[in-house]
């Protein structure tokens, strides 16, 4: 069988390769948007909704069209040279002449690349411009993020708002980001919005974030910070200023009083029982809680790392299976 293969023509085996590849890599592309739910663009940030995204993905896909055209063109003088130089019967004994010191072609090969990585510095100097902070405003939104094992908290320090794993901005807003860590190193990525920033322990670092859509996009510790890692997620809420401002009134409102029993013995679980020793409720609480705070929790969509849909079926299980 290997001896059969070896005689099949070089045209024939060049072609069967090409053909492995390209079904190798549609069976690659059909699994990824198979995976992605119907009706949703995936977290990546050629999806751009912001213009830091816009800039990464224009000076990606000018990169890309580049490396294809310098892959294509080595391809096909590899396979020139491969298929019109082969070695035949009777050139058993011949050895082609040897030249050195071509300089037209060292000159060539040498100075292309030279022009390519000076081009792609000039554009990479121009993207670092566009997405550089803008310079502070009045009319800011300040946000301070805090990375935990394994959540984040989003505190608004200048609207007394704490909530956790779902940040709720305004369309069109600019929003200054102080980041810190209490634990690991983590690193804070929504793809659609903004690149990646480490949250380091015992050092804040700093970001910015806009948005030009109105929507919701998911967001991923992407620095291995434990074993629940992967589930370390988090989903971007942009708003219309209408939305925002009506989240921000009810965040602000205190946790509500319990009117019966029951709701008293929930209360007191919360801010006085086994629920005390992990969560806040508003102000109540450990000094030191290493969970989110509770308060105004059901007005969140999702919970425990923002991996489950809040419903009562999925909380009264996550009730009896804490996230470790």
């Amino acid at each position: 069988m290997k001896r059969q293969l070896y005689n099949l023509p070089l045209v024939k085996r060049v072609i069967g390769l090409l053909i492995l590849f390209a079904l190798v890599f549609a069976t690659g592309c059909v699994s990824v948007a198979s995976s992605s739910p119907a009706n949703t663009q995936p977290a990546f940030f050629m999806n751009s909704a912001s213009p830091v995204a816009a800039s990464e993905a224009a000076i990606y896909r000018i990169l890309l069209y580049m490396s294809a055209g310098v892959l294509l063109i080595v391809w096909g003088l590899l396979l020139y040279n491969i298929i019109r130089f082969r070695a035949k019967d009777e050139d058993k004994d011949w050895v082609p002449p040897q030249t050195y010191r071509e300089h037209t072609i060292e000159a060539i090969y040498t100075g292309i690349p030279i022009l390519v990585v000076i081009i792609i510095f000039i554009m990479m100097l121009g993207t670092i411009n566009a997405i550089a902070a803008p310079a502070p405003k009045s009319t800011d939104l300040h946000l301070h993020i805090i990375g935990h094992r394994w959540w984040w908290e989003f505190d608004y320090p200048d609207m007394k708002i704490t909530t956790a794993n779902e940040l709720h901005i305004p369309v069109g807003a600019t929003v200054q980001v102080k980041l810190d860590s209490l634990d690991v190193i983590h690193s804070f990525y929504v793809p659609q919005l903004s690149g990646k920033t480490d949250v380091i322990p015992g050092a804040t670092n700093t970001m910015w974030l806009t948005a030009d859509k109105v929507g919701q996009f998911h967001g991923q510790c992407a620095e291995f910070c434990g074993l629940n890692h992967a589930n370390m997620r988090f989903t971007v809420f942009v708003d219309s200023q209408a939305d925002f401002d009506a989240w921000v009134a009810n965040q602000q409102q205190p946790p509500p009083q319990p009117q019966t029993d029951q709701q008293n013995i929930a209360y007191m679980t919360i801010t006085d029982g086994m629920c005390s020793m992990c969560h806040d409720l508003g102000d109540m609480g450990p000094e030191n809680a290493t969970g989110p705070n509770l308060n105004h929790l059901m007005s969140r969509q999702r919970f425990a790392g923002d991996i489950f849909d809040l419903n009562e079926q999925n909380y009264a299980v996550g009730l009896k299976t804490p996230r470790q």
